[in-house]
């Protein structure tokens, strides 16, 4: 069974985050960022923390921008691109559960994808779309 009230009361104490980063994400970013227990089958934060990788698509102003989750399961599903960052770890994109997202949620950077990449994820997601 999915704790429901853990994530609820760890939500509350993210909500009264000031929003302001020493380093505002920029697009093809990768942050932990605190996604949550979800319903059904959304992607979920891992243990205790409820925290994901995710890829900076689209920043909109200082507040919000589109994120993707990422995962260590790699698949062949057309929603999916896998490839190896830079610490040398498999990794899927997960296209289909592109979100927006306030920085509120963002916890700390982790890598920059090198631009050939980040081109190729992004021409993957506008195909699926």
């Amino acid at each position: 069974m999915k704790d429901f009230d853990s994530w609820n009361e760890l939500k509350k104490k993210i909500d009264t985050r000031d929003g302001v980063l020493d380093n505002f994400p920029k697009e093809g970013e990768v942050w932990m960022s605190d996604v949550g227990l979800n319903i059904g089958y959304e992607q979920n934060g891992s243990e205790k923390n409820f925290s994901r990788p995710m890829l900076i698509v689209k920043k909109f102003n200082n507040h919000m921008f589109w994120a993707i989750p990422l995962s260590t399961k790699q698949k062949s599903f057309d929603f999916y691109f896998n490839y190896t960052d830079p610490n040398g770890q498999k990794v899927s994109v997960i296209l289909a559960q592109m979100k927006l997202v306030s920085v509120k949620r963002l916890k700390r950077d982790i890598y920059i994808l090198p631009n050939e990449l980040f081109v190729q994820i992004k021409q993957k997601l506008k195909s699926f779309l």
